[in-house]
């Protein structure tokens, strides 16, 4: 599946409404224009996110050796990445509630991974019986 196919496109979208909307209202208290800005950052940010993190873990899966790695590293190696670039996008934009910002979609895409890697998994095992 392409990382632009339209249930992946719909997803993207509904990343940037609910974390540019959560954004929005975290970073409220600092001022209508700071809030906009890091909902805007946040959600864009997310849309992306949300279009590669489908495609990397099936290719973290697909290379991977061993089970427990197949399944621990993509979550871990993907979130610590795009934790990183969205600490970075919001440092330098000085967002005012950085963490309250980025920690509950990196936690949100920290389970996701790891529910697709699980499943990613169970279709490995019942593809080899």
């Amino acid at each position: 599946m392409s990382a632009l196919a339209p249930g992946r496109l719909l997803a993207a979208a509904l990343a940037f409404v609910l974390w540019g909307g959560w954004a929005l209202l975290a970073n409220w208290p600092a001022g209508h224009r700071e809030a906009l800005v890091a909902g805007v950052l946040q959600g864009c940010a997310s849309a992306i996110i949300t279009l590669l993190m489908a495609v990397c873990a099936n290719a973290l899966f697909a290379r991977l050796p061993g089970r427990v790695l197949r399944i621990a590293a993509p979550p871990l190696l993907i979130v610590s990445v795009s934790f990183s670039a969205l600490w970075l996008a919001h440092t330098a934009n000085d967002t005012p509630a950085l963490w309250a910002t980025i920690l509950p979609p990196s936690c949100l895409a920290f389970a996701y991974c790891l529910y697709l890697t699980l499943s990613l998994a169970r279709d490995a095992a019942t593809s080899e019986q």
